[in-house]
């Protein structure tokens, strides 16, 4: 083994477990492309939730701006409404009402989490 890198025959196993399943089956938590209404229920759910929390927490830091004028306290909530919220929306919308390839979709869902990241780290650290 040389430096950091794993010997080629390990990397390959550890891929093939990783990436392959059984023929028919899934693996745990992935989403198939199925008329299984209570799966398609459960990802509809938890996208909705974690969105939802999102704008909660955003609305407490929001909040915590008006109250004391704090400006670290209004990018923490721009910075956790970019990183929640935003992605929620555009992924759904994008993906839906526009004919946007997928990975165009996931590029502009993650530069909005990238945003929602750089917000909240200024408002931690106060400059980059």
């Amino acid at each position: 083994m040389t430096g950091l890198h794993a010997p080629t025959a390990v990397t390959d196993a550890l891929t093939a477990a990783i990436y392959t399943a059984p023929t028919g089956a899934s693996l745990p938590l992935q989403v198939t492309s199925t008329t299984d209404s209570a799966q398609v229920f459960v990802v509809l759910v938890t996208f909705l939730l974690s969105a939802l929390l999102g704008l909660v927490i955003a609305r407490k830091a929001f909040q915590g701006y008006r109250r004391n004028a704090s400006k670290p306290m209004l990018f923490l909530a721009a910075g956790i409404v970019l990183l929640t919220a935003v992605p929620a929306v555009l992924s759904l919308f994008l993906s839906n009402f526009t004919g946007l390839p997928s990975y165009q979709v996931v590029l502009v869902t993650n530069g909005s989490e990238l945003l929602g990241l750089l917000a909240i780290a200024y408002s931690l650290y106060g400059r980059f």
